[in-house]
């Protein structure tokens, strides 16, 4: 048997059990910190996150070329005044 306790400290209390053989929480937390599907979620997340992390490139870089090339975002191309003219 471990003479470690129990790491779980959600709720923002920590547990007093004796932690399982080679793991880090106790028998009743163990189940709640690895549940089935969780890391294929995690994985699914940060797939997602990558994939909005390159769509905000992508557009920071078209930006900068519009800005290299002299396009000015502050020129107010579409006022009612600007398309009388």
């Amino acid at each position: 048997m471990t003479d470690k306790t129990c790491t779980w400290i959600g709720g923002g209390e920590g547990c007093t059990h004796l932690a399982m053989e080679a793991r880090s929480y106790c028998i009743h937390h163990y189940p709640l910190v690895y549940q089935e599907g969780t890391a294929v979620r995690r994985k699914k997340d940060a797939r997602r996150a990558a994939q909005v992390w390159d769509l905000e490139n992508a557009l920071n870089e078209a930006v900068q070329e519009l800005i290299d090339e002299g396009y000015d975002f502050n020129e107010d191309r579409w006022a009612p005044e600007a398309e009388e003219a």
